[in-house]
Parts: structure tokens; sequence; C-alpha cells
């Protein structure tokens, strides 16, 4: 053997996986894979000794994947954007028209990147924290398309 093995190969030694002649012959004459054998060796060791032999009740993942409700994001995703969409054309009919143009554009990705990320928090945080952080980006998206109509009347 002309390189030494990496520590993944001795990994394998030590858990039984790989053998040979040739590596053990490599690790008599090498003092650094002898010191990474040794050292990879004495924690599996203490990583054996840590096992109790303790198993979870049978069925138990089925009872806790039971438990977890699926959370309608895409439900969530099309409700925000009728709201924002009624608001904009309860605000004035032809910002309808621009909204769907030059707003929807200009805006879209900033309120779709916003709106994911708020999904992905809202699953681990909960509908509650998700439905208040969209009511404040519905709050925000009608506050600029107010500030908007106020620049384009200038």
């Amino acid at each position: 053997m002309h390189r030494c093995p990496d520590p993944l190969t001795w990994q394998a030694v030590v858990d039984g996986e790989e053998g040979g002649a040739q590596l053990l012959e490599h690790l008599d004459r090498c003092a650094a894979c002898k010191a990474i054998y040794g050292e990879i060796a004495e924690a599996a060791g203490i990583a054996d000794g840590l096992f109790t032999g303790a198993a979870l009740r049978p069925g138990f993942a089925a009872a806790v994947l039971a438990r977890v409700k699926p959370f309608p994001a895409g439900l969530v995703a099309a409700a925000l954007f009728a709201l924002v969409a009624v608001s904009a054309l309860l605000l004035d009919p032809h910002y309808w028209h621009w909204w769907l143009t030059v707003g929807m554009t200009r805006h879209c990705g900033r309120l779709l990147d916003a709106l994911i990320e708020i999904v992905f928090l809202g699953r681990s945080l909960g509908p509650a924290w998700l439905i208040g952080a969209a009511a404040l980006l519905v709050a925000l998206e009608l506050v600029l398309l107010h500030k908007l109509k106020t620049v384009e009347e200038c």
C-alpha cells in the first residue's frame, strides 16, 4: 500500500465491514494510521458501552405520524393572494390593471420569497403565527400600494 487509507476505511475495519491482510500490514507499519485506528476503536468501544438495549414500542413511529396534521400551505398562499388582489381592487379599480402589470412583476419576487419563508416558519411555529405574519405582509402591501398611488398622482 503506497498511500495511507482514509479514516472512513479505518472506521469500516473497526466496524467489521472491511478487512484484509494488506490493511493490517499497513497498520503494523504506519504509526499515524495506528493512532487513527486506536482513536476510532476507542470511540466505538465507548459507544458500545452506552447501548442500553432499550427499544421503542411497536407502532411508535406510526402513532407519531398519525398525530401530525398536514399544514395546508398551498391553500394559505392562495387565500393570501386572493386577499391582496381583492384589497387592491377595492382601493381603486384602476389599481387592478396597474397591480397585475407593473406592481405584480416588480414585487412578486419579493412577496413570494417572503411568503415561502413565512410558510416554512409557520410550520415550526404554528398557524397562528403564520396568519399574523401574513396579515402584516398584506397590510404592508396595502401601504405600499397607497404610497405608490400618491407618488403616481404627483
